[in-house]
């Protein structure tokens, strides 16, 4: 019914009045109509007889019994279906032409807009008119007037008579009311269709005839929405049923159909195909979100070449920022503005789409989004909540599909790698059931033990008849051990034999108990560690080999031979070394093999000769190269010897592999190292080659270190002898020169001549006496070296000896201007040599009288608790850096500048070596500009100093 401006012509419905009514004196008899129930007023009667009063309640009782049968038919056409259209379409069907000569059923839909499900007119062929009104001019839910009014107030609305003029002039620019004129408006009810406390529609019925509607009317068209109403609702509600059972039943198949599908693209396959029949969207995109932030898209329906474009927008492109805040709750678009208002910087690209709504609904998983759902509806449309929840429910089993198969993929790409570790890396698991008696190895532990690569089940200890003999007793006990105790892990390594020989192996494994708390079960893995086990005995050999080279330094090849045992015990059967003789032959200087009647064998044999020109050791000198022979065949082994007896040794060795590298140092081939394999033992391989330099490279250097140690000896003992004679040397013509200045001090003496000449004599004698003790140094240091530094202990005073010693430098400290105080007992007696200490004293105070110049000089002496005497000199002078102090006491060693202060830097080195004759020791405690403290300790005799610590 088209929006009319008109009001009503009687008052709202109210109270209907009764059937009939019988006034006397001019009154007015009102009675119903049969079918409808609208007023008929009669002329007034002047007197009413018993007959008509009879035939009035007659008719009123059939016209309310017409009513009845009315809404029975109704309610009864109404409840035959559960159809929201058929249910619609009968209440027209009832209502035309018996209550009104057409009517309109408008309903409200979820979006809350105003739909025309059905309608029907006393001539069919108007029908379609009737609709076209609708859908040229739609009705609101809300306004002033007609079906509006009645949708938002829930209340109905009667024109008995609608005035045409009044009409005309309101249908003057609404085509509509011009149309709804035409097609018979004289008497209008608007009726809404309630139930639940909500307003679901509007029935519109008119009537062409004028005043052809009253109350009782609006009464029975009110009993018959409200009827209507509730079918309609009943209707509305199995739809609804309808749709979320079938949405079960869809996301019932979603789920299996996501249970099988493994990757990204099957699930996003079947998604987009779901949504794309559930929602009658036109266009879906599914897109994945990466870490970086970018999307991929897994599938895409109905969108553009640019779209597409757009979601695989590459890293080095400005990325679409549209969905810069995904968020876990779902957007819902009903129009293409609506969408631009929150993505504004996807406008251009949105409207290039077309028009209609739009949805974003993210895949959100269990820990974060892993994707985006995109929809598309070429018309606006708003989406109902079961419609949402139903989506919403589909992306989130979507991204738990996708969760699942990255899991998967995950899982199948770490699989994939544990084989290849396995594979690659020599392991293998293994499992024992103590229950069943079983044990259960796989294919790759089989082959590691030689075995057929397959899986296997065996009886339990099979493993244990495959250990190396020597270690299957400490293996066999551990197993039985966490067999016995609580649920446990263990870690073992060892040996099993194969056709091959022996493997190492490193096992680690866990025990489980059962419900009684008993251990069931034993799993673990194995690993081939033979490698790392020949890593670590080639590594030991280099160790042990270089402990042993570094200490026989001054005799190396006394060391040769523990190199050899230490080659056949880590590495080979046998091991040979030869060096280079003086005329620029090999010389066997050891051998050595693990078989004791063998290492007899060769050791016999050092001497003889009989190698061949294709000999290893003999190429390898010869060529300065290594030489390896992996396998070793019988045309070789013809080469190798020239005599009987060497090629019988030969062939009793039965070598199988056999390496020699050269010793080279400083561009000279020393000697070659050769070693060689027997079975069982395994043959040698490249790691060994470099083992093998590696250890040659050692003992080269070792050799050329202990020559040059003996050529550095050599002349370190030339140097002491050449210092020891010219010092002696020297000490003849200076005890000379001695003696003459003597001679001319006395004669000046006697003569009674002073002057310029006595004074120049005194210099000349200290300039002589420190040459002297210059030369002094020197012998003493060379007998030090050579080992003929000689004692001569006797009972010796050091107080007095120190007085002594101050006394005759007494001179030096008046020069150096060192006020000099001593603090020493009476007597200080020991077992020491006088003249060897009185030295000691007299470097001591020199070195405080000369790096304290100007200072005071402290000497002090006495004895400790252990008997033990003590002697200190302490100056105030320039003081020693810290880092000088360690050295402060080696040869030719200076803390201070050679310049300033002169000397050879021996007096503290010869005092040191002479202290530490008499069996005690000398310190000294010095900071810089704090002067220095030398403390001298001394055992009183042989028995402390050999006692000291």
């Amino acid at each position: 019914m088209p929006e009319s401006p008109l009001e009503p012509s009687t008052e709202p419905a109210g109270e209907s009045p009764p059937p009939s009514a019988v006034l006397t004196n001019d009154a007015v008899v009102t009675q119903p109509d049969a079918l409808t129930g609208a007023a008929v007023t009669a002329a007034p009667l002047e007197v009413v007889s018993p007959e008509s009063l009879a035939r009035a309640r007659e008719a009123s009782r059939a016209a309310e019994e017409g009513r009845f049968a009315f809404l029975a038919r109704a309610g009864e056409a109404l409840a035959s279906s559960l159809d929201e259209p058929t249910v619609l379409r009968q209440l027209a069907e009832l209502v035309v032409p018996g209550l009104a000569d057409w009517c309109t059923v408008d309903v409200v839909t979820p979006s809350r807009t105003v739909v025309r499900r059905a309608a029907a007119h006393r001539d069919p062929a108007l029908v379609p008119t009737v609709y076209a009104i609708a859908e040229r001019w739609p009705h609101r839910t809300e306004g002033p007037e007609g079906v509006a009014h009645v949708l938002g107030t829930g209340q109905p609305r009667l024109i008995s008579t609608v005035p045409e003029q009044a009409f005309q002039e309101a249908a003057r620019g609404k085509p509509s009311l011009a149309e709804a004129w035409r097609l018979g408006c004289r008497s209008v009810m608007l009726v809404p269709l309630e139930a639940r406390g909500r307003v679901l529609g509007c029935l519109s019925l008119m009537s062409g005839t004028a005043g052809r509607f009253g109350e009782s009317d609006l009464e029975l068209a009110r009993e018959l929405a409200r009827r209507a109403a509730l079918s309609l609702d009943n209707a509305l509600l199995y739809g609804e049923a309808r749709q979320a059972q079938a949405r079960t039943a869809r996301l019932l198949a979603v789920t299996a159909a996501l249970s099988r599908a493994a990757s990204e693209d099957a699930v996003a396959q079947v998604l987009a195909r779901e949504v794309w029949e559930a929602s009658g969207a036109t266009r879906v995109a599914v897109l994945a979100l990466e870490e970086d932030g970018l999307m991929r898209p897994l599938r895409v329906l109905g969108y553009s070449e640019e779209a597409l474009a757009a979601f695989t927008r590459p890293p080095d492109r400005p990325a679409s920022r549209g969905f810069p805040e995904i968020r876990r709750e779902a957007g819902w678009f009903s129009t293409l503005e609506e969408f631009i208002s929150r993505y504004p910087r996807d406008a251009e690209l949105a409207r290039r789409q077309g028009p209609g709504a739009r949805a974003v609904v993210p895949l959100w998983g269990e820990t974060r989004v892993r994707g985006l759902l995109l929809l598309a509806w070429p018309e606006p449309r708003v989406f109902p909540a079961a419609e949402r929840a139903f989506l919403e429910a589909l992306a989130h089993q979507c991204a738990q599909a996708l969760e699942r198969a990255a899991l998967y993929e995950a899982l199948r790409e770490r699989s994939e790698r544990l084989r290849q570790a396995l594979v690659t890396g020599d392991m293998g698991t293994w499992r024992l059931d103590l229950v069943r008696g079983r044990e259960l190895r796989d294919a790759a532990l089989n082959h590691m033990l030689g075995l057929p690569a397959v899986d296997s089940v065996l009886s339990v200890g099979d493993m244990l008849e495959r250990l190396h003999p020597e270690d299957r007793p400490h293996v066999e006990a551990e197993f039985l051990r966490h067999q016995r105790e609580a649920p446990g892990f263990f870690e073992l390594e060892f040996r099993v034999m194969r056709r091959d020989g022996a493997r190492w192996m490193h096992s680690v494994g866990q025990s489980f108990a059962g419900p009684d708390g008993k251990v069931t079960e034993l799993t673990g893995a194995m690993a081939d560690i033979t490698r790392r086990k020949e890593a670590e005995e080639r590594l030991q050999l280099l160790l042990d080999a270089s402990r042993v080279l570094a200490l026989r330094l001054d005799d190396v090849e006394e060391a040769l031979p523990q190199v050899a045992r230490l080659v056949v015990d880590h590495v080979a059967t046998g091991c040979l070394v030869d060096l280079a003789a003086p005329d620029g032959t090999l010389r066997r200087v050891t051998a050595a093999h693990r078989v004791a009647g063998h290492d007899a064998r060769l050791k016999e044999a050092l001497g003889a000769m009989g190698r061949g020109p294709a000999h290893p050791a003999l190429q390898c000198f010869q060529s300065g190269e290594v030489c390896f022979v992996s396998r070793l065949d019988l045309r070789y082994r013809d080469g190798v010897s020239t005599s009987e007896a060497h090629q019988a040794l030969v062939d009793s060795l039965e070598p199988t592999s056999v390496l020699s590298v050269p010793l080279r140092a400083r561009g000279r081939t020393l000697g070659v190292i050769t070693l060689f394999t027997a079975d069982p033992q395994r043959t040698l391989v490249a790691a060994d080659v470099t083992m093998a330099e590696e250890l040659a490279l050692r003992v080269s250097v070792t050799l050329e270190n202990a020559r040059l140690f003996h050529d550095a000896q050599s002349a370190v003992r030339l140097r002491d002898e050449f210092l020891s004679v010219a010092s002696h040397e020297l000490k003849t013509p200076l005890t000379s020169l001695i003696l003459q200045h003597n001679l001319i001090g006395r004669a000046l003496e006697n003569a009674g001549t002073q002057g310029p000449v006595t004074g120049k004599l005194n210099t000349a004698q200290r300039q002589v006496l420190r040459l002297t003790a210059l030369v002094d140094n020197l012998l003493d240091v060379s007998r030090l070296s050579l080992g003929k530094l000689a004692l001569e202990r006797a009972e010796v005073d050091l107080a007095q000896l120190t007085r002594d010693a101050v006394e005759r430098l007494e001179d030096v400290f008046t020069q150096a201007r060192c006020p000099l105080r001593l603090e020493l007992p009476r007597t200080l007696t020991g077992q020491w040599d006088a003249l060897r200490l009185d030295q000691v004293l007299v470097n001591l105070l020199t070195n405080a009288a000369k790096y304290g110049a100007g200072q005071p000089v402290t000497v002090r002496a006495g004895v400790d608790a252990r008997d033990e005497v003590w002697l200190e000199v302490r100056d105030e002078g320039i003081g020693i850096e810290a880092d000088a102090l360690p050295r402060l006491f080696g040869r030719f060693e200076r803390a201070v500048s050679e310049r300033h202060y002169g000397g050879l830097g021996l007096g503290l080195y010869i005092s040191r070596q002479i202290v530490e004759a008499l069996g005690g020791r000398i310190d000294v405690d010095s900071q810089p500009g704090q002067g220095a403290t030398f403390t001298l300790r001394l055992p009183r005799n042989l028995a402390l100093s050999a006692a000291a610590p």
